[in-house]
């Protein structure tokens, strides 16, 4: 890409950012042409920036003014909206491929000015290729998330004290653009191996596992599948064995019904007969024969009743 666009590297910068900046906050609507726009923007600014070898391996990252600073997130953010830009299948992998590529690219730029010690490879082994990506250690997780998330805090604090003209200085550019590098690095890292385990996926959505080449296939015979000897020919004994004495039936009859009925009775004539209980004899009954001992309860409850009348016993609702 030829770099005879007009356009200064702080304009092409600026605005491609301010682009980003929207797109990763919902703010516009997230279409395929405002993500090529701004990745146009950006690659215009980076190639600009090469010709002028802004950056170089030999310095360090106090020796780079404020202004070439803010340029430094340059490789991320085409990294991220190649990430982030919607395509079909077909080519979904290159676009990976290629957010991949700029995010190393800013890793490696990172390394050069001594902010990071290691930078993950583009691509893993072949033994790995069906391996997704473990998940970390659950305290490192919650260390790099409070880490993000103190980076977010000061990138905001220090973002609103730039845009106030009375207290802003050189200073707090710088610092703001060293924590957007921090930040960045961290995301940077991260997607990496995001954007890793989807090719995993859409290769063996491809290419499913390889089948064993020690596992020899079945090769289809003629043969019946026989193990061990087998009836040919069915009887009628046999037929009659399966249906009367087969699974459904614990065995053969034992005895007939005569002999079954026969001991029957004879358990219970061993049993013991039982006497009946007299029924209770009734009030008319006992009148009748004029028994002394119903009379004498009669006499007793006429008593209790001449003593007790009906009510006697409510004290708290008497009419």
């Amino acid at each position: 890409m030829t770099s005879n666009n007009k356009s200064t590297i702080a304009e092409l910068f600026d605005f491609a950012f301010d682009l980003q900046q929207k797109l990763e906050s919902n703010k516009i609507e997230q279409k395929f042409e405002t993500f090529t726009i701004a990745i146009d923007k950006l690659k215009l600014a980076e190639d600009k920036i090469e010709e002028l070898h802004l950056f170089s391996d030999n310095e360090e990252l106090n020796e780079v003014s404020s202004n070439e600073l803010r340029y430094f997130i340059l490789y991320a953010l085409i990294g991220w909206l190649y990430e982030y830009r919607t395509s079909n299948r077909d080519q979904r992998l290159d676009e990976i491929h290629l957010a991949i590529n700029y995010f190393i690219k800013y890793l490696q730029l990172c390394k050069n000015y001594g902010l990071i010690q290691h930078i993950p490879k583009e691509q893993d082994d072949n033994n790995d290729k069906f391996c997704i990506q473990t998940t970390e250690d659950r305290q490192t997780k919650i260390q790099k998330l409070k880490e993000k998330k103190a980076l977010e805090k000061s990138i905001a604090t220090l973002r609103e004290m730039a845009h106030d003209v009375n207290r802003v200085d050189d200073e707090i550019k710088r610092q703001l653009y060293t924590e957007q590098i921090k930040w960045w690095i961290k995301q940077s890292e991260e997607d990496i191996l995001a954007l890793k385990d989807e090719i995993k996926l859409l290769q063996f959505s491809k290419d499913p596992l390889p089948q064993n080449s020690n596992v020899q296939t079945v090769k289809s015979t003629n043969k019946l599948p026989i193990d061990g000897p087998f009836t040919l020919v069915t009887t009628k004994d046999r037929l009659y064995k399966e249906a009367i004495g087969g699974a459904g039936y614990p065995s053969l009859p034992t005895m007939t019904v005569q002999e079954f009925y026969d001991d029957l009775s004879k358990t219970q004539s061993q049993q013991p007969v039982s006497t009946p209980k007299p029924a209770p004899l009734s009030d008319e009954y006992l009148n009748e024969i004029d028994d002394s001992t119903h009379r004498q309860n009669v006499r007793i409850m006429d008593e209790y009743k001449d003593d007790n009348p009906r009510g006697s016993g409510n004290r708290y609702n008497r009419s």
